[in-house]
């Protein structure tokens, strides 16, 4: 009998002021042969840490991949930053995360898709110390972020900055890489940092260690996109790969909504965490949150144009950075209306 084994890396890179550090990913052999022709590999690397990050890593442990026909390598690294570089350097086939970036290199000439959204709206909360009551107190403060050139650094300086006032006037607030969320508001408990943004579940982690919400995701209301995105080169090459691969996040994502136990215990996985309530708190919002028709919508694509500092970004068309052909195929062939009931 054939004996499939999905690999699991988990690297934590970070990126420091002097630049991107080389991403080595070691990949264990132990497949057979015969299983080695059997599967199509395909590398992930997660660019985040949240839970929508975390769909990639959950399909694995939920077994979904040999059932699709893949050797999948899923690489945690939890920046945005590396993450894209890993992408545009030949590293990665496809990557999970924000994608303000890869805006940019598309913008360069880099053939970017954006081939699938768990996301529609930002759930960043900007988190603080308890003493903290008001924004105006964090002029001039140190905002942490994962990395400088991704999802929340953008956000920051697009949204949250301007909404209240921060980018005006001689003070002015700065924006520091933690590496990842966790360190970034690690840093904001032990006054490293004033401020840093986080996703639901990190709100709900970190609030059990003495930070509150200043400011809520509704108090901005951003349209925003975490979903894969690959290479145009890739969507052509390894089309069925690709496919395979998204139809893995498609099952997982209604394991998440229809399997609340299973899920629970591969969220406790990821997160490496032993706390039933948190982790409860976490698959009741995915439930509700993800998507089974993982389009993406052009508003999305929208907002990230407005993060973007290349000026070709004011008449850049949205819909030419989407391929929604993969999913669109997949929603043909009916797919999806065995997970819908």
């Amino acid at each position: 009998m054939i004996q499939c084994c999905t690999k699991e890396i988990f690297a934590l890179q970070r990126c420091n002021r002097g630049g991107l550090a080389l991403i080595v990913i070691i990949l264990v052999q132990s497949l057979s042969a015969q299983n080695v022709f059997s599967a199509e590999k395909v590398i992930c690397i997660l660019g985040g840490t949240g839970t929508r990050h975390a769909i990639p890593v959950l399909a694995a442990s939920f077994g979904l991949y040999p059932k699709y026909g893949l050797d999948a390598t899923i690489v945690r690294i939890g920046s945005g930053t590396v993450a894209t570089a890993a992408l545009l350097g030949g590293e990665a086939d496809v990557i999970s995360t924000s994608g303000p970036a890869l805006i940019n290199a598309r913008l360069l000439g880099t053939p970017v898709s954006y081939v699938t959204n768990f996301n529609n709206w930002s759930d960043a909360h900007l988190l603080v110390r308890p003493e903290v009551a008001s924004m105006e107190q964090l002029r001039g403060g140190k905002f942490a972020v994962p990395g400088l050139g991704g999802g929340y650094a953008h956000m920051l300086r697009a949204f949250f900055f301007p909404k209240y006032g921060l980018d005006q006037g001689a003070k002015q607030p700065t924006i520091l890489s933690a590496g990842d969320t966790p360190s970034a508001l690690a840093g904001v408990v032990s006054r490293q940092y004033d401020a840093a943004l986080a996703s639901y579940e990190n709100y709900m982690a970190f609030r059990k260690r003495g930070l509150k919400a200043l400011v809520f995701p509704e108090d901005v209301n951003v349209r925003w996109y975490t979903g894969l995105i690959t290479l145009e080169k890739k969507v052509k090459e390894r089309r069925g790969a690709m496919t395979q691969f998204i139809k893995a996040q498609i099952e997982t994502i209604s394991i998440i909504k229809k399997d609340p136990i299973k899920a629970r215990a591969a969220l406790k996985n990821y997160f490496r965490s032993s706390d039933d309530e948190l982790m409860a708190e976490y698959q009741k919002y995915l439930a509700v949150k993800l998507p089974l028709v993982t389009r993406v919508d052009a508003e999305n694509i929208k907002t990230l144009l407005l993060t973007s500092t290349n000026s070709a970004a004011k008449n850049a068309k949205p819909d030419e950075f989407i391929d929604n052909s993969l999913v669109d195929e997949i929603v043909r062939e009916g797919f999806i209306k065995q997970f819908e009931h």
